[in-house]
């Protein structure tokens, strides 16, 4: 009974404090109420997905938006990619109940992505950022497989402890060859866009400094 309530009382700080959702608090996530916040079929508006896309969700959860995204790319290719074996399991298995069979599952560390640089066209994270140990690490990882031009998507949700603000994303990828691209509200949630470039920041800030400094001579 003891060990019972020490796992419980895990769960409970994991849920209500920082860090990765508990999986065995998954069929939260999947509570229709969540679609007040943001819903599957917002979000796919707001990727602008091709219907040969192949795109990139870190962190699904129990895959509340996964089939949408799935159904969206018919003739291209949605991975998951989640830390928790338990949490990748009920989202392929939901995917694949709806039919879909374009769907990919990788039990990976959102820091190390398994995957060959310029493989993804999208890739997103609903709420999951803050979530991650280094976030800096996972934003250099994703940049990384993420082809130029592709576009990376963050979607932070209101209440979530871990929530990061437009400023913050945009620190976390100063390092990084991802310009901003517009951050807006869709229902209650807060959706940030960047897209690949072949330049890093820095660099095109100081050619921008050299040009101007041309011009004047």
């Amino acid at each position: 009974m003891a060990a019972l309530l020490t796992k419980w009382k895990d769960i409970w700080n994991r849920f209500s404090g920082r860090g990765t959702y508990p999986h065995e608090l998954a069929w939260m996530l999947l509570v229709p109420l969540r679609r007040l916040v943001l819903s599957p079929e917002r979000l796919v508006v707001q990727l602008h997905l091709e219907s040969s896309a192949r795109v990139l969700e870190i962190g699904p959860g129990p895959g509340f938006f996964s089939v949408a995204v799935a159904r969206a790319v018919p003739d291209g290719r949605l991975e998951l990619v989640d830390i928790q074996r338990e949490m990748l399991k009920r989202a392929r298995g939901r995917v694949e109940s709806a039919g879909c069979r374009n769907t990919g599952a990788t039990q990976a560390n959102a820091m190390a992505l398994p995957f060959r640089p310029t493989t993804f066209d999208v890739v997103f994270l609903v709420a999951v950022l803050g979530e991650v140990p280094e976030p800096k690490r996972c934003v250099a990882a994703v940049a990384d497989v993420l082809r130029p031009g592709g576009r990376l998507i963050f979607a932070e949700l209101p209440g979530d402890p871990d929530a990061l603000s437009v400023d913050q994303l945009r620190a976390l990828t100063l390092d990084e060859p991802l310009a901003f691209v517009a951050s807006e509200r869709v229902s209650r949630a807060v959706i940030t866009t960047f897209e690949k470039i072949t330049s890093r920041p820095q660099e095109l800030h100081r050619r921008g400094v050299e040009r101007r400094c041309e011009t004047q001579a």
